[in-house]
């Protein structure tokens, strides 16, 4: 990208950006987290749940959007624990099947930790299904090889469908080094916007300028990200 659009796109060079997690409170009273954060001493997950009056006991299911480590460290204590002594933690088969084949690397490690932490309480799921009642599982590999978009009734969690909105947004032909299929990756960003963009849904994102929802409407010049629900 030229340097004069990159200034143009980010108002300067810089590039608002946050790592969110998302709570999702059923009417049943069951709770739900989508991604878990850093984790350690880079998240304050933990301290802003106890100050919504939420603990780690009281989480019933964790959707993984994939694997990364912004987005499962915080389902580890200091020492390698489950924080979350009693939640199911659901991640897709694609993406739980990559990480499982040894994929090598402090990542690869890091994955492995969580899965043992929690152990029989990891659960898969395919593409298509309705993960919980409400909240089905979209497929948006490529960043990961299952990196998962979860539609509720009300809105559409995208994951790292991007991670750089101001640039990304009108320009998804943009990656990031993260993205494992860079050319995969263009493409699913391009449906879930013109998807987004076509629903009155707002879309959550945890990379999206915190509070980390808004909606993705099309422009003359394709797409524009309008922050707020």
């Amino acid at each position: 990208m030229p340097e004069e659009e990159f200034l143009r796109l980010t108002g300067g060079g810089r590039v608002p950006s946050s790592v969110n997690v998302f709570l999702l409170k059923r009417g049943d009273g069951k709770i739900i987290l989508v991604d878990a954060g850093n984790g350690g001493k880079r998240g304050g997950m933990l301290r802003k749940l106890e100050q919504s009056g939420v603990f780690p006991e009281s989480v019933d299911f964790i959707l993984l959007t994939h694997m990364h480590g912004d987005h499962i460290g915080g389902l580890l204590g200091k020492h390698g624990e489950a924080v979350f002594s009693r939640a199911l933690v659901y991640v897709s088969m694609p993406e739980w099947e990559f990480w499982q084949n040894g994929t090598a690397g402090p990542q690869g490690k890091q994955v492995r930790k969580v899965l043992h932490a929690y152990g029989s309480r990891v659960r898969t799921f395919r593409f298509g299904e309705e993960v919980l009642p409400g909240i089905k599982a979209l497929d948006a590999s490529w960043h990961t090889p299952g990196h998962t978009v979860f539609e509720t009734d009300s809105l559409l969690i995208v994951g790292d469908l991007l991670h750089a909105a101001a640039l990304q947004i009108p320009r998804p032909e943009v990656c990031t080094i993260y993205d494992m299929n860079p050319s995969g990756a263009v493409q699913v960003r391009r449906r879930f916007y013109e998807f987004a963009a076509s629903s009155p849904k707002p879309v959550a994102g945890m990379h999206l300028p915190y509070p980390g929802i808004g909606r993705i409407g099309r422009s003359a010049a394709g797409y524009v990200y309008l922050p707020g629900k």
